[in-house]
């Protein structure tokens, strides 16, 4: 388990579990070339809405901007998956960062094996089109991945 070395990277490889404390200078930089090519981050910290959810397919989804969220609680992570699918024909990349996810595999381990598979059936639309698509698992609490994601959704998106 790494960082986020996985940005600067051609080949997607589309889970990760990152466990690195440090994140600090490679978020710097490779978020922002990302960027510059059209990939679109969602950040999303496990503790805000995600252990009150029946599903985190929702608060994730809201996160990502997904366009028919909330779901209803009859299958939610397949119309996930569809509205993932839409955002591959949207964007040039997608980098999905699950912050807290160490909690998450403790608490709702089924929660983290259903997303999994909903990004996974998905994948294809992005690989097919030679687009970066990314899941991220932050693994280990690190106080610069929230702080860093925060600033960058303040601030000016390409």
């Amino acid at each position: 388990m790494r960082g986020y070395e996985f940005l600067d990277q051609p080949v997607t490889r589309c889970i990760h579990f990152a466990r690195s404390p440090d994140s600090r200078s490679f978020l710097e930089s490779e978020v922002g070339n990302a960027r510059k090519k059209g990939v679109r981050f969602a950040y999303w910290n496990y503790i805000n809405g995600g252990r009150e959810a029946r599903s985190i397919a929702n608060p994730l989804a809201r996160a990502i901007g997904l366009e028919h969220v909330p779901y209803g609680n009859d299958r939610p992570w397949v119309q996930f998956l569809d509205d993932l699918i839409t955002l591959a024909y949207l964007y040039d990349g997608l980098v999905i960062v699950i912050d807290r996810a160490d909690l998450l595999a403790r608490e709702k381990c089924d929660e983290i094996f259903s997303c999994l598979e909903a990004f996974l059936i998905q994948f294809h639309h992005w690989y097919d089109q030679k687009k970066p698509c990314h899941l991220c698992f932050q693994m280990v609490e690190d106080d610069y991945v929230p702080s860093f994601f925060s600033r960058e959704a303040s601030g000016p998106r390409v």
